[in-house]
């Protein structure tokens, strides 16, 4: 048998052993493979931690040999890259253990470089994904796996243009489930459930409706937008073996892996009334200082202070000093809510979408680089010319009525990062199809409160729904 060469250097390798060992070349290969090289106190302690996550808790350990079965291996690497990437790691070991991961897309153990998760962990491939669960505090939580929808990207297109209502995919998938982002007073959940929860209990399947808002509860800045307490009561009364539901309060959609029942995918991702100016402005066409620019123009003099304690932010607008969440005038654009709702979803639905951000969504979804043009803001002065058929024929559609994207212009390849935004190593995606929809309300459809106050808003443009539908783009 072939035996590797002894390299003529040693490393301190292994923490519970504590001596030198000589290193292979398979070692010497595996460290090659690592970004960055990693220092090695920070390497030390990183695995005496992994340690005391597997020796303290014998139970978790063996149920962990679930997470890592044939079956759930695939959302199980998925959870952990995403609790990797929203974790409080050294950079250069947050980034060693998403790559010595794959990215968090391999569908066997086999397929993971074991050497170089050996040279992390110091355990082989499948214990050192266990242990990194254990320290991740990723539970088997059986429910959460069982409820991945298969339904295929081909089967979703079909059934999006066959069905006038996009929900109703709900009644399709074998696993029903639905996430949505800035959930604000829950009015939307609510008439979700009432309308399919008594219908997919007929069926005999379960729902789960997971909801999270930036808005703090109890918060005087964003009261409008907080949830309603007596609607969140209620939800919460009927959850039961039928209704898996949570909410969460305080928490940015950009920051899921921290959440420990959060799923990998769902039937559907939806947003209502996607907020302006969060994405409104997207970062990579507009430089920073011209979208600031333009908030002080069109909203006003803006700072940050303290009110009672805590961090909020001051517009100045029309003499009148308005106090919002600090987080109000973040920019994050379009394109980090794309990759978002790609990655998470079988369907994604943006309802309710007001002319700002419908503008920037659309440009990012097409292919020709034409529609985006850098250091430009769209406005009714430009629009035509910039998008030109496709604003045309966009802007003679009725409310009701609906067409297919790729009708008017190709349809974007691949999505590429939001700015700074982390890409998976091969999960990259694109929008296979895209339809759009005029209109705020749509008969038979559950409604944000938002939605169904368009219509009384003479001095706004009527809104846009986008249903899209994900598939794995190039890259």
């Amino acid at each position: 048998m072939f035996q590797p060469a002894v390299v003529p250097f040693y490393l301190t390798y292994g923490l519970s052993v504590g001596k030198l060992v000589p290193l292979t070349r398979w070692d010497i290969t595996a460290i090659l493979r690592l970004p960055m090289p990693l220092d090695p106190t920070l390497l030390a302690d990183f695995r005496a931690r992994l340690a005391e996550a597997r020796e303290g808790d014998q139970e978790a350990w063996e149920s962990s040999r679930r997470l890592v079965g044939r079956s759930h291996l695939h959302a199980t690497l998925k959870r952990l890259a995403d609790a990797i990437h929203s974790s409080s790691l050294p950079a250069p070991l947050r980034d060693a253990l998403l790559s010595a991961l794959g990215g968090g897309t391999a569908e066997r153990v086999q397929s993971l470089p074991g050497e170089a998760l050996k040279q992390l962990t110091g355990l082989p491939a499948t214990k050192a994904v266990r242990v990194l669960c254990l320290f991740f505090d990723l539970q088997d939580d059986g429910e959460q796996i069982a409820s991945v929808p298969t339904l295929t990207p081909a089967q979703v297109e079909q059934f999006v243009r066959d069905h006038r209502n996009p929900f109703d995919l709900l009644l399709e998938s074998e696993a029903a489930s639905l996430l949505d982002l800035g959930a604000g007073d829950l009015s939307f959940a609510e008439e979700l459930v009432e309308q399919y929860l008594p219908r997919l209990t007929r069926q005999h399947k379960s729902f789960t409706l997971h909801c999270l808002d930036r808005v703090q509860s109890g918060s005087k800045l964003g009261a409008a937008y907080q949830a309603d307490p007596a609607r969140l009561e209620r939800l919460r009364r009927a959850a039961s073996a039928s209704l898996q539901f949570h909410y969460w309060a305080d928490q940015d959609m950009f920051e899921l892996g921290r959440l420990k029942k959060v799923q990998p995918c769902y039937t559907i991702v939806s947003c209502q009334a996607p907020a302006t100016p969060t994405f409104a402005y997207e970062p990579t066409r507009l430089s920073r200082s011209l979208i600031e620019e333009q908030l002080r123009r069109s909203k006003g003099q803006f700072r940050k202070v303290r009110v009672e304690g805590k961090e909020a932010l001051e517009v100045l607008h029309e003499g009148r000093a308005l106090l919002f969440p600090p987080w109000k005038f973040d920019i994050r654009g379009p394109l980090a809510l794309l990759n978002l709702l790609a990655g998470r979803g079988k369907l994604g639905i943006l309802s309710a979408v007001d002319n700002e951000v419908f503008w920037e969504l659309l440009a990012q979804l097409l292919q020709d680089e034409r529609f985006r043009p850098a250091e430009t803001l769209f406005g009714p002065q430009n629009l035509p010319d910039i998008f030109g058929d496709v604003h045309a024929k966009l802007s003679a559609l009725p409310v009701g009525g609906s067409l297919s994207l790729a009708d008017l212009a190709e349809l974007r390849a691949t999505l590429p990062p939001a700015g700074s935004q982390p890409v998976e190593q091969g999960r990259r995606h694109r929008f296979r199809y895209v339809e759009i929809r005029r209109g705020a309300v749509f008969e038979g459809m559950p409604a944000s409160r938002t939605a169904r106050l368009f219509k009384d808003m003479k001095e706004e443009a009527t809104p846009w729904m986008l249903l899209l539908v994900p598939e794995r783009g190039e890259g």
